[in-house]
């Protein structure tokens, strides 16, 4: 057993072309983000079906839109929680918060009055628009604080070489959980007002386990192989000695005011504008199909959840590590804007269910098995502050501000026919993609520049 061990570790060395130690983070990150992304891909497909069985579909709109008040006191509060802990501690406390949330949703979801066994759909139902905010924060309080500990503890050579894998790892979890869900769903002869509550407390065992994962990458590896980019280490090392703190806003400010954060800003605003339209217009033709029933509509989501979670698998293992070694973050940065405007075209060609599940499918894969690690990289060179709090404003109000744009869009387009509808926001989706391609380039050269001097972006506008 031990032989096997010893050659599996040795194959990823030589495939990897890393050290012993740099293998052993990569697995134990990939473990941490498998349970993350496990149960993201249950939390997130529940969160569509339970929000239009409970609220109502022409309320999504609204939902994301609101969501943008919830997002400030969050920031602030992850901000807290950033200046207070250490940088793997961050990421437990809000993993063990969002464990208490799934069982405390659990309950609710079992409950006889409160829960699934009430049917009647109303924008009074408390429990459902809850759950949809809460959700929408996990991005970035969970997801998106995983990646700022990453980043700060990986070099660009490292990030280059092991992020692939790290994100493949992931999509593993996020392929088995929908399917265990679906096949609970459809095969354990069980009602969906048990399945789905039960479904919902598992997901807090499996954020405990990302943060056993976390732990071991704290003591288990090494200290010299958690510095990250050296000039930004260092940056960090010279703040900690001058005993200047900043604020809960401080990440904010970054943002608004260092164009390079902004150009992050403008990928990440492209791509959810044009996902939450698509989305929407798909999860509606998926309520009209499925007559709004909690269970069906659930059943499609872990459907649609592990489709696009098995394409970005493969874009990781064989997409991700392999074009960035060959063709560099510059040139990769284009990909996603391209591949974007070939895909706005479809809907207006066929404008069904089946067709936006696969721009939708497509879409989300190269997101999340492709663009996000390399959008990820981006952050390598950079200070403390923009790895962890300006990320975080831009995971969660960009984010949400993104979703507002595209909901209201959709608030809109609710007035409209649907042939109309998604020919407009095709159109819209294709202009902002050529905007999108632009950004790209931009970045792409300042990220190069900027590696190849060893110097950091972010380091004056924190003295």
């Amino acid at each position: 057993m031990e032989n096997n061990k010893n050659t599996a570790m040795s194959f990823m060395q030589r495939y990897l072309q890393v050290d012993f130690y740099d293998v052993k983070k990569i697995l134990l990150a990939g473990a941490t983000f498998f349970f993350i992304i496990g149960s993201y891909s249950i939390l997130r497909s529940l969160k569509t079906s339970i929000f239009l069985g409970f609220v109502g579909r022409e309320y999504e709109p609204l939902a994301k839109i609101l969501t943008i008040l919830t997002t400030i006191p969050a920031m602030m509060f992850h901000g807290k929680i950033v200046d207070k802990f250490k940088r793997h501690q961050a990421v437990c406390v809000f993993l063990g918060i969002y464990a208490v949330l799934s069982l405390v949703f659990a309950y609710f979801f079992a409950h006889p009055i409160y829960g699934l066994h009430n049917t009647q759909t109303s924008p009074w139902r408390v429990i459902g628009w809850a759950f949809e905010i809460a959700m929408d924060l996990f991005q970035a309080l969970i997801v998106g604080t995983f990646w700022s500990f990453m980043t700060s503890i990986s070099t660009t050579t490292f990030a280059t070489k092991g992020y692939g894998f790290i994100v493949a790892c992931s999509r593993v979890g996020g392929i088995l959980t929908p399917l265990i869900g679906w096949l609970v769903l459809e095969k354990s002869g069980f009602a969906h007002t048990t399945t789905i509550p039960f479904l919902t407390g598992i997901t807090a065992f499996l954020l405990l386990g990302a943060i056993g994962c976390t732990y071991l990458i704290r003591h288990k590896i090494p200290a010299e192989y958690l510095y990250g980019y050296q000039a930004a280490h260092d940056a960090a090392k010279a703040q900690a000695k001058s005993k200047t703190k900043t604020g809960v806003f401080e990440g904010l400010k970054l943002m608004l005011t260092e164009p390079y954060v902004m150009g992050i800003f403008g990928l990440v605003f492209s791509f959810e504008v044009i996902n939450i339209m698509f989305d929407y217009q798909m999860h509606v033709l998926m309520s009209i199909e499925t007559s709004n029933h909690v269970g069906a509509m659930s059943s499609f989501m872990f459907f649609y959840t592990g489709s696009f979670q098995a394409l970005s698998l493969v874009f990781a293992l064989f997409g991700t590590s392999a074009m960035l070694k060959h063709f560099g973050v510059q040139r990769c940065l284009f990909v996603m804007p391209i591949v974007t405007m070939i895909l706005a075209i479809l809907p207006v060609l066929s404008p069904h269910l089946a067709t936006l599940f696969i721009v939708m499918v497509i879409l989300r894969a190269l997101n999340y098995g492709f663009s996000h690690p390399i959008r990820e990289i981006l952050f390598i060179p950079t200070v403390k502050d923009i790895q962890f709090k300006s990320k975080a404003w831009l995971d969660s109000f960009g984010r949400t501000f993104s979703k507002t744009t595209g909901s209201t869009f959709n608030m809109i387009a609710i007035t409209q026919s649907p042939y109309l509808c998604i020919a407009l926001e095709s159109a819209f989706s294709f202009g902002l993609a050529i905007v999108w391609a632009v950004i790209a380039l931009f970045l792409g050269r300042k990220y190069i520049k900027t590696v190849e001097a060893n110097s950091v972006i972010g380091q004056k506008a924190t003295k």
